[in-house]
């Protein structure tokens, strides 16, 4: 393990100092921002800030740069015959760089997620990504990704392009579509005297009223078409109240430990197609054409060479035959 250790420092280690000191900045902003004196709670220094935008970007920077162009440019480049055409296996030499390129990867996220960019500590889902355990997922699956798509597209531009265009679209769906939905949501009830009463700092994920069996009822087209449909649900009889279904902020931990699982479910996942994919050979093993070793200047030589070797065939016959001719006429 120490000789694939070696090789990855030597290989990468300026990329890897780069991000680490773009991660320790960014870990200095934050703490700075969250132990600021001179400014009022739950404000936002420009030091938060930069450390936020770090945050969004780091899990894709160990994508663009340290994930896709780790077999691109072996592919690319042609250096694989060298890499992998020794006692060591294409798998054995993805393993063991993946193996210190991902603890690399989950302590620099773990450096970046060490605080949420405002003054003062609290829970708050506004600062869900903010926390050691998410930017851990999010650095593990970047790299994962990188991997895949640089072991599929074989060019180094074209695969930090695509780790950054699928990156950004895993993170938008999971945010937008599945986040809110990691566990049964709770709900809050209320007559129409009333309105539903969530806690404090919990989040909201839907309103809408309710029937008689206290369930949720859908909106009459002649009420749906109002600006305010309150009135008339209770006019009409359609409904007896509202509700609201949120996520309280006690669970902002349970949601983020699951929101891990699933990054690093799905950087697994990646990372065992990419293996199976380089076992087969897809996407690596030269075709029959790179196998062949040409010759063309030899080749265009040849012929030139043969005519020159007929050439002394017919003088060596010439002169064999001279003394012979001088003979005969001799005789004569």
């Amino acid at each position: 393990m120490k000789d694939f250790v070696w090789l990855t420092w030597r290989q990468h280690r300026w990329t890897i100092i780069g991000t680490a000191v773009l991660a320790v900045l960014a870990a200095y902003a934050l703490i700075y921002a969250e132990s600021a004196h001179d400014a009022s709670f739950d404000s936002m220094p420009m030091s938060g800030f930069y450390g936020l935008m770090v945050q969004l970007v780091f899990g894709a920077v160990i994508g663009m740069f340290w994930g896709a162009p780790l077999i691109a440019r072996e592919l690319e480049e042609r250096t694989y015959f060298v890499a992998w055409g020794q006692d060591v296996t294409p798998a054995k030499w993805l393993r063991g760089k993946v193996i210190v390129l991902s603890v690399l990867a989950a302590v620099l996220g773990l450096l970046v997620g060490l605080g949420d960019g405002h003054v003062g500590s609290q829970r708050t889902w506004s600062a869900f990504e903010a926390h050691p355990v998410v930017q851990m997922g999010y650095a593990l699956f970047g790299l994962a990704l990188g991997v895949f798509i640089g072991l599929l597209s074989r060019h180094v531009v074209t695969a930090i392009a695509a780790t950054l265009v699928f990156y950004t679209l895993s993170r938008v769906v999971l945010s937008v579509l599945l986040r809110d939905h990691y566990l049964p949501a709770s709900r809050a009830i209320a007559r129409w005297d009333s309105t539903p009463v969530t806690p404090g700092g919990a989040l909201e994920i839907r309103t809408g009223f309710v029937g008689s069996d206290l369930r949720p009822t859908g909106i009459p087209e002649a009420c749906a078409k109002l600006v305010n449909p309150n009135s008339c649900m209770r006019r009409e009889g359609g409904a007896v109240g509202t509700y609201v279904d949120f996520q309280p902020v006690e669970r902002i931990t349970a949601f983020r430990f699951i929101e891990f699982g699933v990054f690093a479910l799905l950087a697994v996942v990646l990372l065992a197609l990419t293996f199976r994919i380089l076992r087969l050979g897809g996407g690596w093993r030269p075709s029959r054409r790179h196998r062949r070793i040409e010759s063309p200047a030899v080749e265009s030589e040849s012929p030139a060479e043969s005519v020159p070797a007929a050439e002394s065939t017919d003088t060596a016959e010439t002169a064999q035959s001279a003394p012979e001719t001088a003979a005969s006429r001799a005789e004569g």
